[in-house]
């Protein structure tokens, strides 16, 4: 994640380096649901009233391949080789999926697509069938060639665009680290601890050296399951999670922060979406 991190700061240098029109925006970290289990996550969302370019930033060292058969990419290293998930792949399925909100909201822009690689040491040998790659050095005389594009759209639709993205951005919550990380379950503390001094706080309405109240101190540690264990969450786990006296207690807490059944039988469970607590399905709608 810090790799990462460090690769966009670095491309964000040569963005800055660039004249763009006046009508234009850039999103960093992009994240709108576009269906009841579907989002479109982008690292870079250049949008203009000539075209729209979706950036996807690697920060990846040693020599590259874009494996044909299956999509992976295939990194070697130090005499290690490692495999991750196919980038090409991943930005073709959200370029499908600006494609359909362009649809839906009818406007009719075109759309490049590009794999950034940070630094110019990492070593492309096999590059990907469908995909432009770049350097981050190079965005700049890049995204300099497409600027010199006519306009597509209006300055009136632009505005609709940039209105209904900027309206319907979500908070990015990545997968629990449970999913990316191996660990003992019995290893897990329970009950509910304050995040500013690690107290244990047992029969106490708040903090006794924070005053944090105990609401709150509950809320952060059904936030901490859904970061760290699973998606989800049983009346049977928070029970346990939380070293609650009986499934009732953690029924009061469900319904103290308005968590809603997924199922209305007994294996329900409760969800947790975008800072809000919620079950219900929902989609893109047209602002």
């Amino acid at each position: 994640m810090e790799a990462g991190f460090v690769g966009e700061t670095y491309a964000d240098r040569f963005l800055h380096q660039i004249d763009f029109p006046k009508s234009h925006a850039i999103f960093k970290g992009l994240h709108i649901q576009t269906g009841p289990h579907s989002y479109l996550q982008v690292d870079t969302l250049i949008v203009t009233q000539k075209y729209i370019a979706i950036l996807e930033i690697k920060n990846i060292k040693g020599k590259i391949y874009f494996q044909k058969n299956p999509k992976q990419l295939v990194r070697e290293l130090n005499g290690q080789s490692e495999t991750y998930k196919c980038p090409e792949q991943q930005i073709l399925r959200h370029q499908l999926k600006l494609q359909k909100l362009l649809s839906h909201l009818k406007i009719d822009l075109p759309i490049h697509n590009r794999i950034v690689f940070a630094f110019s040491s990492t070593h492309i040998v096999e590059p990907p069938e469908e995909v432009t790659i770049l350097m981050a050095c190079d965005l700049p005389n890049h995204i300099d060639k497409l600027n010199q594009l006519p306009d597509v759209i209006r300055p009136t639709t632009f505005k609709k665009l940039i209105q209904f993205l900027t309206t319907n951005l979500s908070t990015y919550h990545p997968s629990p680290i449970a999913d990316q990380f191996q660990f003992d379950w019995n290893s897990l503390k329970t009950g509910v601890f304050c995040p500013s001094c690690n107290m244990k706080i047992s029969s106490q309405m708040r903090c006794p050296s924070c005053k944090v109240s105990r609401q709150t101190l509950y809320h952060l540690a059904l936030e901490e399951w859904f970061y760290l264990c699973k998606t989800s969450i049983s009346n049977k786990e928070c029970v346990h999670f939380l070293d609650l006296k009986d499934k009732y207690a953690a029924s009061y807490l469900f319904k103290k922060f308005n968590l809603e059944s997924q199922s209305l039988n007994k294996y329900r469970r409760y969800l947790y979406t975008n800072n809000v607590w919620i079950t219900k399905e929902s989609t893109v709608t047209d602002n």
